[in-house]
């Protein structure tokens, strides 16, 4: 077992203890677990670092361990629960609140708990009642709109304003921790989908994101990660073994992000349907003015690494365009270690506005909203209006993404030999 202290300097503190072992073969499919995640590290190697604490716990409902046992229960036998919040509806059985000013609780725990349904809405330092630390243990995505990823650094700051101490518990990222794509965040479009300026896909698991986090953007809370043994960044999620719990309902099998981060932000313009309401969420581009069999030849045509495309017909029952069959294309992805998600989505919106540029109003505010917001940018949809392929528009945001996997460099648990 390695021990990794990340030290401190004068302006910003925190402690970063960090488990991490190599993972010496690949896993099959549907192996049993070969890895232990931060909540399980935890247990076995500092216990003492929740013992009898209050904690104040930020989880999801795929918050389990490999044994499928939920961290708030895990940590409930080891420590007192003040208090619960989730991003989401709360996913377990509640007891009903007592009084105008009670919140509803946990029943298992008797803990209170809190819905941050909105990721840019802070929690109330009286929130926290008597905790005495912050605990996280959220499954992340990888891909910077996902609120989980705003609420972390809601907490981290939450900490840094309550001065208490925040612990990490790490967890795989589902396709790989090693992919990096899409524009900077630019500060003009801080939103709940994304308060810093990382790119959509950050190449990080949620602890290292929480390190970059702490010291990259000044926020300097005493900070621990307890991270992960036996993983490789490389590894997807169905090569770790572990059970695939869905982080939210429309993400319903372990490779689903990776499509989510190609189709994420175009389903946003809600001019297309993604795939939400079909078996296969995000793995499509359907509308009944597309044709599937041009828009496949000519995405195949752009040679765009790691993914190919099927023209296709599917019916979604729900959502938009529900109970027609729909045409598009199936975008299938051969290689999630050597695919550009964002170059995939911008060329797929690149082509389908040059074919049909009256079914994509890219100048409608509405539409400009959306996309811009998910992207972080303008600079993408300014682009295709001027008529500059989706290649070059991945070239300019290049200079930016090395910058940033040479800063990202200093915060990685796990080796990536890849990084430049």
């Amino acid at each position: 077992m390695q021990v990794k202290y990340l030290k401190s300097d004068s302006w910003f503190f925190f402690l970063g203890i960090v488990f991490t072992f190599a993972l010496v073969s690949v896993l099959p499919a549907q192996a049993e677990p070969r890895i232990k995640l931060g909540i399980e590290v935890l247990a076995t190697a500092h216990p003492e670092l929740v013992r009898d604490k209050k904690i104040a716990l930020l989880v999801g409902p795929s918050s389990f361990d490999q044994n499928l046992e939920h961290t708030i229960d895990r940590l409930a036998n080891a420590a007192q629960i003040e208090v619960i919040f989730t991003g989401d509806r709360y996913f377990r059985t509640t007891l009903p609140p007592v009084g105008s000013n009670s919140r509803k609780l946990d029943a298992l725990t008797n803990a209170p708990v809190v819905e941050l349904l909105d990721p840019l809405k802070r929690p109330r330092k009286k929130d926290l009642g008597q905790a005495e630390i912050i605990v996280i243990d959220v499954q992340d995505l990888g891909i910077r709109y996902f609120p989980y990823v705003t609420l972390l650094a809601q907490f981290l700051e939450l900490g840094r304003e309550t001065k208490l101490p925040v612990i990490v518990l790490d967890r795989p990222s589902p396709a790989n921790a090693s992919t990096v794509s899409g524009p900077i965040l630019e500060v003009t479009k801080r939103s709940r989908f994304g308060v810093y300026p990382i790119p959509l896909v950050y190449g990080m698991t949620i602890g290292e994101l929480a390190l970059y986090f702490n010291k990259a953007f000044g926020i300097g809370v005493p900070l621990t990660v307890v991270g992960m043994e036996g993983y490789s960044r490389t590894l997807s999620y169905r090569e770790t073994g572990l059970h695939w719990a869905p982080p939210t309902e429309h993400l319903p099998e372990p490779e689903t992000p990776a499509y989510y981060a190609i189709t994420g932000f175009l389903g946003e313009m809600g001019l297309f349907s993604t795939g939400v309401g079909t078996t296969r969420p995000f793995h499509y581009i359907l509308a009944p003015w597309i044709d599937g069999e041009l828009l496949a030849h000519k995405l195949s045509a752009k040679e765009l690494p790691g993914v190919r495309f099927l023209p296709v017909r599917v019916q979604p029952y729900y959502g938009l365009f529900q109970h027609k069959r729909t045409p598009g294309v199936e975008i299938v992805i051969d290689s999630p270690l050597d695919y550009d998600p964002v170059l995939a989505g911008v060329t797929i919106l690149q082509l389908l506005w040059e074919s049909t540029p009256q079914r994509i109003p890219l100048a409608n505010p509405s539409v400009a909203e959306g996309i811009d917001t998910l992207l972080g940018s303008d600079k993408v949809r300014l682009g295709l209006l001027k008529g500059i392929s989706a290649k070059d528009l991945a070239r300019q945001w290049r200079e930016d993404l090395q910058k940033y996997q040479r800063e990202r460099k200093a915060f990685l648990i796990y080796p990536d030999s890849s990084a430049p």
